[in-house]
C-alpha cells in the first residue's frame, strides 16, 4: 500500500501545530502517511496539486474560498459556511470539524450538564463555528463585541435566527448583563495573542460570573484570560484541546479512525510541551 499524503493549507501556515498533532494521530492509527504544511496563496493556481492529496486541512484564509471548488459539502459545513477538512476520493468532500473539536474539548474538562448558556466574544470564523455547534446541542448563546463591530455581530445573530430559528443576545463589551451567570465564557478573538500578551478580552466581573472559560488563542499557551480564570477557581480550557479533537475528527473522516480520550489527552499534553519548548 502506498504512503498516503495529507497537509494543512493556509497562508501563513509555517507556525501551524497541525503537522505535529496529525503525525501523532497517524502513529496511533498505524497508517503510513505524511503530513505537511503548505503555504497556498492562490487556490486557483494550486488546486490541481491539492487534488492529488488524499486529504487536507484548511486554515486562514481559505476556509470559505475552498467551498466552491469542492464537489460535495457536508450539511454542517454549509450551515457554518466554512470548510476546514477535505477528503479526496473520486469526488472531493468538504467538512468542518471546528465546532466539534471545540465542544469535545470543553466536554473533556466540564460536566456536560453544566453547559447551558455560552457567552462568546467575537463574530468571526471561530465564533461562527462555536455558536452553531452550541445551539445545535441545545445551549443558549450570547455574543459580546466592541461597539464598532456591533453591526457585524448583529448580522451573525440574524443569520443564526434565519438558519436555526434562534436569535442570540448581542451585548457590547462593558454592557453585559451581570445578573446572568454564564456556564461558559469563550474568547474567539485574537485578543491576548502574542505579541499583545498582556491583553484580556473580558473584565474580571464577567470572568468571575462564569463557570468555565475557553480561549481560542494558543500563543501564549496560558493567556491572561486563562490565568485569571484559574486564579478565580474557574475551569480554564486552552485551545490545544480543540486543535487535537478537531484533528481526531478529521482522521475519522479520512480513515475511519477512532480514539479513546486518554490517548487524545496525552497528545494535548505533548503538544503543550512542544509549545513550551518553542
Amino acid at each position: 500500500m502506498s504512503t498516503k499524503k495529507y497537509a494543512v493549507i493556509g497562508c501563513p501556515v509555517g507556525h501551524s501545530l497541525s503537522p505535529f498533532i496529525h503525525e501523532k494521530l497517524f502513529k496511533l492509527d498505524n497508517i503510513d502517511a505524511t503530513y505537511e504544511a503548505l503555504c497556498i496563496e492562490d487556490l486557483d493556481k494550486d488546486y490541481e496539486t491539492l487534488k492529488k492529496l488524499d486529504g487536507y486541512n484548511v486554515t486562514i484564509p481559505h476556509k470559505i474560498g475552498i467551498i466552491n471548488r469542492l464537489d460535495v459539502i457536508s450539511k454542517k459545513a454549509k450551515l457554518c459556511e466554512s470548510v476546514n477538512t477535505v477528503k479526496n476520493d473520486e469526488l472531493s468532500y468538504g467538512y468542518t470539524t471546528d465546532g466539534y473539536g471545540f465542544l469535545e474539548a470543553v466536554k473533556s474538562k466540564c460536566d456536560e450538564k453544566s453547559l447551558k448558556n455560552v457567552l462568546i466574544y467575537g463574530y468571526g470564523g471561530a465564533a461562527r463555528a462555536i455558536a452553531f455547534e452550541c445551539i445545535e446541542n441545545g445551549y443558549s448563546v450570547a455574543f459580546a463585541t466592541r461597539e464598532k463591530s456591533l453591526s457585524n455581530c448583529n448580522k451573525l445573530a440574524d443569520e443564526i435566527l434565519f438558519k436555526l430559528n434562534v436569535k442570540p443576545q448581542v451585548y457590547t463589551i462593558g454592557n453585559i448583563d451581570m445578573d446572568k451567570k454564564f456556564s461558559l465564557l469563550v474568547n474567539a478573538t485574537p485578543v491576548g495573542m502574542y505579541p499583545n500578551v498582556d491583553d484580556c478580552v473580558a473584565d474580571d466581573e464577567v470572568i468571575n460570573n462564569s463557570y468555565a472559560v475557553f480561549d481560542a488563542v494558543y500563543n501564549p499557551l496560558k493567556t491572561v484570560l486563562l490565568k485569571k480564570a484559574e486564579e478565580m477557581g474557574k475551569i480554564a480550557i486552552s485551545s490545544i484541546e480543540m486543535l487535537v479533537y478537531q484533528a481526531a475528527k478529521a482522521h475519522e473522516i479520512w480513515v475511519n479512525a477512532k480514539y479513546n480520550d486518554s490517548d487524545l489527552q496525552k497528545i494535548c499534553r505533548e503538544t503543550e510541551e512542544k509549545l513550551k519548548k518553542g
